[in-house]
């Protein structure tokens, strides 16, 4: 299935052709569901303790493994205002991008 996934746990995406996850456990759920989308858009904080940082450590797992394979064109952006947060996930997934 061909998506969007859309990361926050209080903004809106611009668009409505977005699947919105509040949670790292939504994307993990919507992943094992529906494949990984062609996009991703991320903020880091997520409430409590919760980060896209769980879910982009479970998808580098999920990738090292060969459970999950990165749809051809795949892109990501990130919306964070938490700039150390943003650095990392751009970091990390970058990383990611490369090496998979």
């Amino acid at each position: 299935m061909k998506y969007k996934m859309f990361i926050d746990d209080e903004r809106w995406p611009t668009t409505p052709d977005w699947l919105i996850c509040r949670a790292s456990r939504d994307c993990i759920l919507a992943v094992e569901y529906y494949g990984l989308p062609e996009s991703i858009a991320f903020d880091h904080d997520l409430g409590g303790d919760d980060t896209s940082m769980t879910f982009i450590k479970w998808l580098d797992l999920r990738l090292g493994d060969g459970t999950l394979k990165l749809p051809e064109n795949f892109e990501f952006s990130i919306h964070s205002q938490n700039p150390i947060g943003a650095k990392n996930i751009e970091l990390y997934m970058n990383d990611i991008i490369r090496y998979y």
